[in-house]
């Protein structure tokens, strides 16, 4: 009885209460079945994906169950990127050479987002039923003249390298047009666990080591493919 009514209790009571009540409560809120009761409602056109690839059940896992993290953080179809408006970078080398054989001086900014500490569980993850879509923009007033570049790489639990896509070089001058990409990972290969994001700034106006850099706005996108 107890925990078919913990079904009818929102994702946050479940975590944020009921959980810390007793080591029963506990362990009944780690339970699949709560999840499994509360899935099909909660995520209604997503069930018949879901059902067909859950994850398996972790009993030294110390969080709550994979499931239940799954419902707190709905991390499909929302902006996964930690930091969309990033400022700040760490100076780094690159070999590119100007017109008098200088080594230009770059700023290097990446972030990796870890998929499954948002909530997606590998099985999902390998379903192929999933789609990944990344963006990048940068309006023409947000910045100085500089040359930028992009790289995007979808890697595995190790981060070996799997997926990866990087547009042209961008020269970004005060009065260009807006810089926009976007990109559909779809096709996944089996393994996929992170998401890095990797932004190479020249900045011909001031010296971004001493001043931090600005990366474009960027999101980070987890889908249900469209069959």
């Amino acid at each position: 009885m107890l925990l078919k009514v913990l079904t009818y209790l929102p994702t946050s009571v479940l975590l944020g209460q009921c959980r810390h009540v007793c080591r029963y409560w506990r362990y009944l809120v780690d339970t699949r079945a709560v999840w499994l009761s509360v899935l099909p409602y909660s995520h209604a056109k997503l069930w018949p994906v879901f059902r067909s690839c859950l994850p398996r059940d972790d009993d030294d896992d110390p969080r709550p169950c994979l499931l239940g993290r799954f419902c707190e953080r709905r991390p499909l179809g929302r902006n996964l990127y930690p930091n969309p408006h990033g400022i700040g970078g760490e100076p780094t080398k690159r070999g590119l050479k100007g017109a008098h054989g200088m080594v230009w001086r770059w700023c290097y900014k990446k972030q990796v987002l870890d998929l499954e500490e948002e909530g997606l569980w590998p099985e999902l993850l390998d379903s192929g039923k999933i789609e990944i879509c990344v963006s990048a923009r940068w309006a023409d007033q947000e910045a100085s003249v500089c040359l930028y570049e992009l790289i995007i790489q979808l890697l595995d639990a190790k981060q070996a390298k799997l997926h990866h896509f990087s547009p042209r070089l961008i020269h970004q001058g005060t009065t260009s047009i807006p810089f926009k990409t976007d990109h559909l990972f779809c096709n996944l290969k089996r393994g996929v666990r992170f998401v890095s994001l990797e932004h190479w700034i020249w900045d011909m106006g001031f010296l971004p080591e001493d001043y931090g850099i600005i990366v474009p706005k960027a999101s980070v996108i987890v889908q249900v493919r469209q069959l």
